[in-house]
């Protein structure tokens, strides 16, 4: 009796590891349209993305902005803070598989950013910072107009979809592969 309930134990032990295990690997494969759009459905599950490499952070090349044919946007990041994107990778069609997450710039932060005039970063609406970049904006006066285009899209997203924050989607990398 001892040995047929370590069996089951042991047995029990193994499948919900074995289950565990699986559910883990499960990676969906979509596009990015899909993944933009069904952003909250895919938060912290592992997907797998085709785009073209559009931007990589020259700051530190810890993110990358991917985009598909139809212009949607993804953020990449590294997997750990020692990693870094190639630049050989810009204008490269990619295979990204990782882990979604998302986060959010709400109006009130929005609001916060046009009345100090911050410069943004095209990959995640966060503040830039690439300083070399931002000074020389400043000093050829283009900062304003820049500042205001990229308000303005924040805020026309919000209209469009009738939120009051706009979401940004990012994959923290496990696996990025040139597409041959």
């Amino acid at each position: 009796m001892r040995i047929k309930l370590f069996l089951i134990t042991i047995l029990s032990v193994l499948t919900y590891l074995s289950n565990g295990q699986q559910a883990r690997e499960t990676c969906t494969s979509l596009s990015i349209e899909e993944l933009v759009k069904n952003a909250d459905q895919f938060e912290n599950k592992k997907v797998k993305v085709i785009g073209l490499v559009a931007h990589i952070c020259g700051v530190d090349g810890k993110k990358m902005k991917i985009k598909s044919p139809s212009g949607a946007i993804v953020k990449v990041v590294t997997n750990s803070s020692e990693e870094i994107f190639d630049s050989a990778l810009k204008k490269q069609l990619v295979v990204v598989q990782g882990l979604v997450e998302i986060s959010r710039i709400t109006k009130a932060e929005i609001d916060k950013v046009e009345e100090q005039g911050t410069l943004l970063c095209h990959i995640d609406n966060t503040p830039c910072k690439d300083k070399e970049w931002v000074n020389k904006k400043i000093e050829s006066g283009t900062d304003v107009k820049i500042a205001k285009r990229d308000i303005a899209n924040l805020r026309q997203i919000m209209q469009e979809t009738g939120k009051d924050y706009v979401t940004t989607v990012s994959i923290r990398s496990e696996n990025v592969n040139v597409l041959d």
